[in-house]
């Protein structure tokens, strides 16, 4: 059921962030653009990115100031990983194998899986410390298939 329409790949539409007060926010900016890919033979592959992302003075790897490399790492997100299904509580886990954040290598992430319609994916996570000021916010990710 979820694992075969998940299947392909998606476009971000929207990124957001609840916090416990109920305050809602862009989590990377307005304008956010991504992909999320689900592989055939089980993986998965997430980059998202700020819109309006700095460019280097020098359009090469280590071309960027201290400063447009730390303001390019911040506005950018990524990992990769094997993924499964709980097709009974419409849960995906992406097993990270990679990702721009050190600490969530070897993680579980868990993602609520939402079908607003065959085209429109919605993934959410429980609430977790992350954004302006630390607060804990629940994620909401809507895509849409590619």
């Amino acid at each position: 059921m979820f694992a075969e329409w998940l299947k392909g790949t998606w476009k971000l539409d929207s990124f957001t962030g609840t916090d416990e007060d109920g305050v809602t926010i862009d989590m990377m900016g307005p304008g956010a653009t991504g992909f999320i890919s689900y592989s055939g033979d089980g993986w998965v592959s997430v980059q998202i990115a700020g819109a309006d992302r700095p460019r280097y003075d020098i359009p090469d790897v280590a071309g960027g100031t201290d400063e447009q490399t730390l303001a390019a790492a911040r506005s950018l997100f990524a990992y990769a990983g094997r993924f499964t299904v709980d097709e009974e509580n419409g849960i995906v886990y992406h097993n990270l194998e990679f990702s721009l954040i050190p600490n969530w290598i070897g993680s579980k992430q868990k993602r609520y899986i939402g079908k607003e319609s065959d085209t429109v994916l919605v993934l959410t996570a429980d609430p977790a410390r992350m954004g302006p000021g630390g607060k804990k916010r629940k994620s909401k990710l809507r895509w849409i298939r590619l």
